[in-house]
């Protein structure tokens, strides 16, 4: 049962009235005078454990409140995710910020409408016993990927190439899987000398026993990570249900930052095999939601959703730098605002409140 708080709906100014049409004409609602929207999330588990605003703003009723129907559709990551938003089977999604990033430089119409983390996604790993302590001591090495399309590919040739290194004839890239026994063996094994891929797949290696070292750069640590990503159309012909969305999201974030203990609760429901702890009591749910408390809150708290065009603008170029070619891009335009006033103006005070008092 969702723990509903219709008061969460207001405006400081008075009641919110979400329209039931849309700025085109077309109507948006569904049964009931409800408007939708159907959200792609990168995971083929819906819900991961830095996710935890829209997980909390579905289980406590706060979109619904908002006059929000939002379907979350479990994806095939975040390639399958903007893929489906692009062909328009889906009205929004969380691909992560390097694929939406190359999609945008390959001229596609993709628009950031809420930045939901920043830091990386992905990132550079040695073992501790490798005597690999920085980016430039990869030269002549072998790397595992995930896979030789995998996201982290476009950052780990940026990050090769900040040192000097050709990630072509400098290094050797090899596939040796995404976390799980076969790269376990790999990296135990020598076959590697260092791992780069997504944080989440390194938390499964920290709980299988393995110590690696973070390479990553700390440059990249300042990217935006995720957001809630939709096109130009949708935004033309659902403002309303994006208003929704934005807020409803912002609300998810206030309540878990300021109630942690509920939203881990929350995530373990949705993701028990996440959460299953090793010998030591470690799992890759809380490792990742440790990890998340150092991504998701805003730079402003004030101010929940906030882009960052300067350091957008830097990630941006970094993956260009990984193209062959990139076609041009209004920055203005991809970093859409005008959903962050109407996503920021909820009683702050009450959802904490709300947080301090949560029993489940």
């Amino acid at each position: 049962m969702k723990k509903r708080l219709a008061a969460l709906a207001i405006l400081a100014s008075g009641a919110l009235v979400l329209a039931g049409c849309s700025s085109g004409g077309e109507s948006s609602e569904g049964e009931g005078g409800m408007q939708s929207i159907k959200m792609g999330m990168a995971a083929t588990d819906t819900f991961t454990a830095e996710w935890w605003g829209w997980l909390a703003a579905d289980k406590l009723g706060y979109y619904e409140d908002l006059g929000l129907d939002v379907e979350f559709v479990p994806t095939g990551g975040s390639g399958d995710a903007i893929e489906q938003l692009i062909a328009g089977n889906l009205e929004a999604g969380n691909p992560s910020m390097p694929t939406v990033g190359e999609a945008l430089l390959g001229g596609q119409d993709v628009v950031n409408i809420f930045t939901y983390s920043t830091g990386a996604i992905f990132g550079v790993f040695a073992p501790g016993d490798s005597g690999i302590a920085s980016i430039g001591d990869l030269r002549g090495k072998k790397i595992g990927v995930s896979e030789a399309g995998g996201g982290e590919v476009a950052f780990l040739e940026a990050a090769l190439r900040q040192q000097g290194i050709d990630p072509i004839s400098d290094v050797t890239i090899i596939p040796i899987g995404d976390g799980g026994p076969e790269t376990f063996a790999a990296i135990t094994n020598k076959q590697v000398d260092a791992y780069s891929t997504a944080y989440n797949d390194i938390f499964g290696l920290q709980t299988a026993g393995l110590v690696l070292d973070d390479l990553t750069p700390e440059e990249f640590k300042g990217f935006p990570a995720r957001g809630i990503i939709t096109t130009s159309k949708v935004i033309e012909a659902k403002p309303q249900a994006l208003e929704a969305l934005s807020r409803g999201t912002a609300m998810g974030i206030e309540f878990c930052l300021a109630n942690n203990e509920a939203c881990i609760n929350f995530l373990r429901e949705a993701n028990p095999a996440a959460f299953e702890a090793n010998a030591d009591g470690v799992s890759q749910g809380l490792l990742r939601f440790d990890l998340s408390l150092t991504q998701v809150p805003p730079k402003d708290p004030a101010r929940i959703g906030a882009h960052d065009p300067e350091e957008t603008r830097i990630f941006l170029d970094t993956i260009a730098s990984t193209m062959e070619s990139s076609s041009p891009y209004d920055l203005d335009t991809f970093l859409n605002t005008q959903f962050l006033d109407f996503a920021n103006d909820f009683d702050r005070a009450q959802v904490k409140e709300q947080a301090a008092n949560y029993t489940g």
